[in-house]
């Protein structure tokens, strides 16, 4: 597997780590790292998406 698909396929996993955090929100936002953990999570693919072509 090239690195590029692996790239995409690790920025794919993290919107889905994000959109799990989104939908759970209500039920984890009294976690002390949860906010972190959201911006973290958006913070790396947004960097994974830098290294991948636009298409």
């Amino acid at each position: 597997m090239d690195i590029l698909k692996q790239v995409s396929n690790l920025k794919d996993f993290l919107g889905d780590v994000y959109c799990f955090l989104e939908e759970n929100e209500e039920k984890l936002e009294n976690s002390d790292e949860f906010d972190d953990i959201k911006t973290r999570t958006w913070e790396w693919q947004q960097e994974l998406a830098k290294f991948l072509p636009e298409i």
